[in-house]
């Protein structure tokens, strides 16, 4: 068995389905997780981390901030 992720233009999405189903692929509909966007405040701390900003010297890489802390 393998499982696939597939995006279907709401279109064909009927099309698709019923093709499917004809071949015997089991359906199962996955919620899709909502990305989420930071806030103006958020934003505004990031862009001052990656500049420096308050923090000494500006951010190049994750791992690396870590170990400075």
């Amino acid at each position: 068995m393998e499982t696939l992720t597939i995006d279907i233009p709401e279109n064909k999405s009927s099309l698709v389905k019923s093709l499917l189903k004809e071949l015997g692929v089991t359906i199962h509909k996955k919620n899709v997780k909502k990305v989420r966007v930071p806030n103006e405040l958020t934003r505004k701390t990031i862009e001052d981390a990656h500049k420096g900003i308050g923090i000494g010297e500006p951010i190049k890489d994750v791992k690396s901030f870590l170990g400075s802390l």
